[in-house]
């Protein structure tokens, strides 16, 4: 007995710059950023792309992957292209939707000169880079409020 599969729709990747398109992307950002608000998600948005930051959209027909990155240089990575956010919608994950995402994504950073994808990873997503081929490195993202640091 054969089992027949649903073939995957192909994605097809833009950047998201209108605000319908942005607003329509909140459920989908608020997948992975939990603490997101619906009503200052564009607003933040538009304050990160004043400093570069863009998003991207990954559509099935509909959004099912979601990236948001930035052309950055700094002294320990040299110039690169970093991913703040990556998300695939969790009713598709497994289907390839983040790694054709991932593809496109190095396509747009070499097109800007860059050769290099960095990001900071959840443990729960280790698997899935390692998988598509990044090295991971052993720094770990730490942070502080200010206010911590004032006291005597």
């Amino acid at each position: 007995m054969s089992t027949s599969t649903k073939p995957i729709p192909p994605l097809a990747v833009r950047e998201l710059r209108s605000d319908a398109e942005i607003e329509s992307a909140f459920a989908l950002a608020q997948e992975l950023r939990t603490h997101l608000k619906r009503e200052q998600f564009l607003a933040q948005v538009r304050r990160q792309e004043a400093e570069g930051y863009v998003l991207i959209g990954g559509f099935a027909p509909e959004l099912v992957a979601l990236a948001g990155i930035r052309i950055s240089s700094t002294l320990a990575r040299g110039p690169h292209l970093f991913v703040d956010d990556l998300v695939t919608a969790s009713s598709v994950r497994g289907k390839g939707y983040g790694q054709a995402l991932l593809r496109w994504l190095a396509a747009y950073a070499e097109a800007r000169g860059q050769t290099r994808i960095y990001l900071d990873s959840r443990d729960t997503a280790l698997t899935f880079y390692k998988k598509v081929g990044f090295t991971c490195l052993t720094s770990v993202p730490c942070w502080i409020e200010t206010d911590t640091l004032k006291r005597d």
